[in-house]
């Protein structure tokens, strides 16, 4: 195995990369844990009498309810998120994958890379009172939608971001079916719900347990969606409470309460994600389809249902977007695009997410190449260093280290490097797990061959890994540079009018009701983001080509 061809005694004989890995690993542990204890040292001692007066008068309640609130619209957005998401993975992999309309496979994908403010703005768009589905209902006699906030907007905004992710990993395990397993289905002339017991389902069961707590992560850590569709009070979470409490009510011991409490949860989830397949994120990497025709797939009522399915997930994942390119197109487009504010915030996003996606990709790189090294027993630390970071969220890291930094330094004049280090952590755990079931994969394949040829370390990693790895590598990038510019967990915590990023911008813009200029904003920054993911990807491939040429 790769593991024993390598061992730690003599990594630095095989390559520097495994010290340096495990050094970055005890960095990650021991800044999430600084983050921790700066939490837990204004939390206590700070003015123990009036934080335990206001606990027992209400705010312990209040904590309890915020927090099970919390939990709850996240049970329901993962559940819901799958719901959608597996029988649409099953129409899409009988109708879409294996057709001339399999592009629209990757059009499913821009609701995962799309910036939350930006989200907001396409689903009010279609949704909200003014919306189009509400200027249809009128048109016919009807009654118009209610305003879209609310839980209800929560979990409509949850599972148009989430679905499609869901989706993209059971269609990756779908996938990769061997031919011959559709070709003795087709001949012993199974039925849909055989073929579902018999062959889908077991690629399935074991991608659901990692994908819907990763998922529940996501919406217990969700802060932008609820601040701009909460709606008020009975609609708050423990992320917005710990702004709420730290920007407007100064109060450090209240947001540190908080932060620990949504720790403690995310550990445990965390703790629960482990025990399921690391490399699951993997899966959301393009594949293709291997599904051969099968009995009853040309039946007036399979091409109807899957017709149905497929036509109201588009209407769900595309709708918003389309939204947002019609509204967006106007007059005050170049109005927008003449902003100084917009410049400074254009330059500040760019810079941010370039660099925030490089160094996470590159950290991950390092980290799942060292893994593959060190042997069963020390696998354990590279995946604490990064799973820790599922549990300390933005908004709690914010705090950990505006806590920390607060006496020492004015936390708004380094504002940038504490958003562009959030940034990058917060897309380490993606790009490590995009990376990493790859890399192990290499390594079983490549190991011998490669120390035969004796080669090792960066020429190795350039000759032969980088080649392999680069589609990994580009889609990683990217991924992380969209999570990065439109992120608006942090830059909530320290912006100001003197930094500000596009996400800040439209946020900010929509709540002047400038609703025109919000429009224009968020297709500037829709455009934005899929530039940036699209030239990440096309870089890597062209990277990958230009190496091959070079070998060849």
């Amino acid at each position: 195995m790769a593991n024993s061809s390598y061992p730690i005694a003599s990594c630095w004989k095989n390559g520097a990369y495994v010290p340096l890995g495990m050094l970055a690993a005890a960095v990650l542990i021991l800044m999430a844990l600084t983050a921790i204890g700066g939490l837990l040292g204004v939390g206590a001692p700070a003015r123990p009498e009036g934080l335990n007066m206001s606990l027992l008068s209400g705010d312990l309640s209040r904590v309890a309810r915020v927090a099970g609130f919390t939990f709850w619209q996240a049970s329901l957005s993962a559940l819901l998120s799958l719901l959608v998401a597996l029988p649409v993975a099953i129409s899409f992999l009988r109708r879409i994958l294996t057709s001339r309309f399999k592009n629209l496979n990757s059009l499913s994908f821009l609701a995962i890379v799309m910036p939350t403010t930006v989200a907001v703005s396409g689903l009010l768009g279609v949704w909200g009172q003014n919306g189009v589905i509400s200027h249809l209902l009128r048109a016919i006699g009807a009654n118009g939608l209610s305003p879209i906030y609310g839980l209800g907007a929560v979990l409509l905004a949850h599972v148009f971001f989430n679905a499609p992710l869901m989706l993209r990993v059971f269609l990756s395990g779908l996938s990769s079916i061997p031919a011959a397993q559709w070709r003795l289905a087709a001949q012993w002339g199974l039925s849909d719900w055989q073929r579902f017991k018999l062959i889908e389902w077991p690629v399935l069961k074991p991608l659901i347990p990692g994908v819907v707590t990763i998922v529940f992560l996501l919406c217990f850590t969700s802060f932008s969606l609820i601040l701009m569709l909460g709606g008020g009070p009975g609609v708050t979470t423990l992320e917005l409470s710990i702004y709420t409490a730290l920007r407007f009510e100064f109060d450090m011991p209240m947001a540190a309460f908080l932060s620990l409490v949504q720790l403690t949860i995310c550990t445990v989830l965390v703790a629960i994600l482990a025990r399921f397949d690391a490399t699951g994120m993997a899966a959301i990497a393009p594949s293709y389809s291997k599904r051969l025709s099968q009995p009853g797939d040309t039946s007036h009522f399979a091409v109807l249902l899957d017709g149905g399915v497929i036509a109201a997930f588009l209407l769900l994942a595309l709708a918003p977007i389309a939204s947002i390119v019609v509204g967006g197109i106007s007059s005050n487009l170049l109005n927008v695009i003449g902003w100084p504010a917009f410049h400074r915030a254009l330059l500040s996003s760019l810079i941010i997410a370039i660099a925030s996606a490089l160094l996470a990709t590159a950290l991950a790189t390092l980290m799942a190449a060292a893994r593959v090294r060190v042997g069963s027993a020390g696998k354990w630390v590279f995946d604490l260093a990064v799973s820790l970071y599922l549990a300390v969220s933005a908004i709690v890291l914010g705090t950990g280290i505006f806590v920390l930094l607060r006496d020492l330094v004015d936390v708004f004049f380094i504002a940038p490097f504490i958003l562009l280090m959030a940034n990058m952590l917060v897309a380490l755990p993606f790009s490590y797990r995009i990376i990493q079931g790859k890399m192990a994969m290499l390594a079983q394949s490549q190991d011998k061959l490669c120390s035969s040829l004796d080669l090792r370390g960066w020429r190795r990693f350039r000759l032969i890994t980088f080649p392999a790895l680069a589609p990994e590598l580009g889609f990683a990038a990217g991924l992380s540079a969209a999570l990065s510019i439109g992120d608006m967990t942090v830059i909530a915590l320290f912006g100001s009018q003197q930094f500000q990023t596009l996400p800040w911008l439209l946020y900010q813009t929509m709540g002047r009701y400038r609703a025109e200029d919000a429009a224009a904003l968020a297709l500037l920054l829709l455009v934005l983001t899929l530039l940036l993911f699209g030239g990440f990807v096309k870089g890597a491939a062209l990277l990958r080509r230009r190496q091959i040429d070079v070998t060849d």
